[in-house]
């Protein structure tokens, strides 16, 4: 079995994230104590309960107004910088042994959707206002409908007997296109109240995918990063809960169950693709 550990930086690269981090938390320190900014947000619409819904204390006049829950979403950056780096290697070495590697828009398209949930998610918690919370969800229905369009694609190419590794272009303009629909629908069609309910319909669908791939094309990954991904997505499932009904909660403390909530997503996010990378399958040269 193929292993990859996308984590293999160098020193420096290393030395670059921690910086990244320190910088992160140094800004928003600065913003809220030093520039001490505030009533920044007031004129914007925020729903009545949003002050409460969280355990960590909101800091209503502040720039940043949830400085821990904001802080947490660093390691969506970090997600981010480790798939983006390996899809551009992708794209420049471009050697196919699996679906991931001979699609390199998979890795490029991941790394973009972490991305996309670091900003969303700082610009919430920073903030707090309506329109950052629908950005919030936008952002969790670009990342549960990946891993759905990445089943759909194998199943496909599982149907058509077309081995992962080969790229078939039919296959890929579809599902591309298709989940680009899906994703406008959601963000943009979704009656309210109904977010819940979609996203564990995306849920039920992805892993009975999930199931018809590992049962008709076995063997082929590594099932322990999926292991993995799933317990920590659960774990992070469980910390959400915690945090809304307010167990365990003291809103001074510097680790809130929302920000462990962002820690084993990004975990579960980076398991995930490090399962999909696994997929073994036969080298070939583009």
């Amino acid at each position: 079995m193929r292993s990859y550990n996308i984590f293999d930086l160098s020193r420096r690269r290393i030395f670059l994230l921690i910086g990244t981090c320190l910088v992160f938390a140094l800004t928003i320190f600065l913003l809220n104590e030093v520039l001490d900014i505030r009533n920044f947000w007031d004129g914007f619409y925020t729903e009545e309960d949003i002050r409460t819904f969280f355990c960590e204390r909101t800091l209503w006049d502040r720039l940043v107004r949830q400085p821990i829950n904001t802080f947490s979403n660093f390691i969506y950056w970090m997600v981010a910088v480790a798939v983006l780096r390996r899809g551009w290697k992708d794209q420049r070495i471009q050697k196919r042994y699996n679906l991931v590697s001979a699609n390199p828009f998979y890795s490029i398209t991941f790394g973009l959707i972490m991305f996309y949930i670091f900003c969303a998610s700082t610009f919430f918690h920073s903030s707090l206002i309506h329109v950052a919370s629908q950005l919030d969800f936008s952002a969790v229905y670009s990342l549960s409908l990946f891993p759905l369009m990445y089943y759909t694609h194998r199943v496909w190419l599982l149907l058509a007997g077309v081995d992962s590794h080969q790229r078939h272009p039919l296959s890929t303009r579809t599902v591309v296109f298709v989940f680009s629909m899906l994703y406008i629908l959601l963000t943009f069609f979704l009656p309210e109240g109904a977010e819940n309910y979609t996203v564990l319909g995306i849920i039920f669908v992805l892993i009975l995918f999930g199931v018809v791939v590992e049962k008709k094309d076995p063997g082929r990954t590594n099932r322990r990063y999926l292991v993995v991904s799933s317990l920590s997505i659960l774990i992070a499932v469980m910390w959400f809960a915690m945090d809304v009904y307010k167990v365990l909660c003291n809103p001074d403390s510097v680790l809130q169950p929302h920000s462990l909530w962002h820690f084993f997503a990004g975990v579960s996010s980076f398991y995930f693709y490090m399962y999909i990378r696994s997929e073994r399958g036969v080298v070939s040269q583009a």
